[in-house]
């Protein structure tokens, strides 16, 4: 008799659940350091990416439902072999993806709780990063025990980090603005022709901006626990993507009001501005700054948590296709959770952070290293997963589709076209030395990065299967019916 999955998902659960993945406090003061022209790049970004994006995974995610999600969408349009390279890919990245912000955590708890109170070889250089790096790799298992136990449960992190990301990007904006009410100066400039983007430096944080973007197909890794995803995925895009495109808009204009760009820490940058902000109120605004803090650094664990629970699921579904390693797909006895791909998952990510922290004695050259590695390796599944949407269209006309993606063949054309080409060029971009890195040491950067990419890849491909791939009559994770009729 095959295992099941409980159906605790709601509309409301996958609305909050798209809020938490894609609003991205960690690069936040990342966006905000393009400057005022992040708001010209920002609307660039909506109309040729991110609507078209949603509108693609509104109709997959509809169409098909299953357990699996993005590689499900790649099996069926291209086979086997390139569902197995998204799933590794989209997998992996997570793993890489955890040291980022966690160090990110660490690097902001270190200035709200630590910094003053701890020895001063603690506070600052090489055994600072290694503290930082310690408070990362506990958070990580954090995580991991958090995803092994029942999604009907682990659910609610993520649901309240949503919340309190909005609470935050909120709070950005409207003591922003209540600082211009009052007759305090910007931090920065704001002026019609900065609002043009520029194709220089700033088009180094491309990668960041579709970033920020990216994250409506992750609730469909969870296809067959939401109790209606045919009627809710859509719903949720269009709902979850209007309210995201205006608080990233409210939150990094707040960041520029507060925080001037040659002060603006990658790192430390949002924490920054909500403190700068906050001080212009007195106790009462120094109050609102620490729960704000507080807040900030549950944000990052609900995101990390909210990415886990859906790529371990991704993984967990290709590798009881036999795409993955098959121990990928273990199920807890108890909680009936992809247990194996989470500790997996926290082994790697741990690996890095060791690594990393031996590598550089700069909190914010770690960050860009990890982010690089594990933004690369996220971009590289949609240069899939947007061509199949077009392929699917013509391999399988007939599935049930409750939402289409308006414009025809036409646009379906446009949109996976204009999506790939700007992840292909996110994808170049990231091999760009990091702001914040010294010259002296900028080749020797992008040549890792280049080497950590390649490896990943080659790994990819070592676990491509070589044989017949399929699921097997007891496996949990199979094919919606909606699949099954279009073969």
């Amino acid at each position: 008799m095959s295992a099941t999955f409980a159906r605790v998902l709601s509309r409301a659960d996958l609305l909050l659940f798209s809020v938490s993945a894609l609003l991205a406090l960690d690069t936040l003061a990342s966006a905000a350091s393009v400057g005022v022209s992040w708001f010209g790049w920002w609307a660039i970004t909506l109309l040729f990416f991110f609507l078209p994006y949603g509108l693609m995974m509104a109709e997959l995610g509809a169409a098909w439902p299953g357990e699996g999600g993005a590689y499900i969408w790649v099996r069926e349009a291209m086979g086997a072999r390139f569902g197995s390279l998204a799933a590794w890919f989209y997998w992996i990245n997570n793993a890489y993806w955890i040291p980022s912000v966690y160090m990110v955590f660490a690097s902001t708890f270190h200035a709200l709780a630590l910094k003053g109170r701890i020895p001063q070889d603690l506070d600052e250089g090489p055994l600072a990063t290694w503290l930082e790096a310690g408070i990362a790799i506990a958070l990580t298992w954090i995580t991991v025990w958090i995803g092994v136990i029942r999604l009907g449960v682990s659910k609610w992190l993520p649901n309240a980090s949503a919340v309190v990301k909005v609470s935050i990007f909120v709070a950005l904006g409207v003591l922003g603005i209540s600082s211009l009410l009052l007759d305090r100066p910007s931090a920065n400039a704001f002026t019609w022709s900065g609002l043009v983007p520029r194709f220089t430096d700033s088009l180094a944080f491309l990668p960041v901006l579709l970033y920020n973007c990216m994250g409506f197909e992750l609730m469909s890794a969870a296809g067959d626990e939401m109790k209606d995803p045919q009627r809710d995925v859509p719903r949720v895009i269009l709902m979850a993507g209007s309210l995201i495109a205006f608080l990233y808009a409210l939150g990094i204009l707040g960041i520029l009001l507060a925080v001037p760009l040659d002060k603006l820490s990658l790192v430390t940058g949002t924490w920054d501005a909500l403190a700068v902000l906050g001080s212009q109120w007195g106790k009462a605004g120094g109050l609102l700054t620490v729960m704000l803090g507080v807040g900030f650094l549950y944000s990052c664990i609900g995101n990390i948590v909210t990415w886990s629970l859906g790529v371990n699921r991704v993984a967990a579904a290709a590798a009881k296709d036999g795409a993955l390693p098959r121990v990928l797909g273990r199920l807890h006895p108890r909680y009936n959770t992809p247990h194996v791909a989470f500790v997996a998952m926290g082994l790697i990510a741990t690996l890095l952070l060791l690594g990393n922290a031996a590598l550089s004695s700069n909190a914010s050259n770690v960050f860009w290293m990890v982010f690089k590695l594990s933004g690369f390796s996220y971009f590289v599944p949609y240069l899939l997963i947007f061509p199949a949407f077009v392929v699917l269209r013509y391999k399988q006309p007939l599935v049930p589709r409750p939402y289409r993606m308006p414009g025809g063949m036409t646009g379906a054309w446009v949109a996976s076209v204009f999506c790939t080409l700007f992840v292909a060029l996110g994808c170049m971009l990231f091999f760009k030395p990091s702001p914040s890195v010294d010259p002296a040491t900028a080749s020797s950067e992008t040549w890792l990065l280049a080497g950590e990419s390649l490896a990943t890849l080659v790994c990819g491909l070592l676990l491509m299967p070589r044989g017949r791939v399929g699921l097997t009559p007891d496996e949990p994770y199979r094919r919606s019916p909606r699949d099954d009729a279009a073969v």
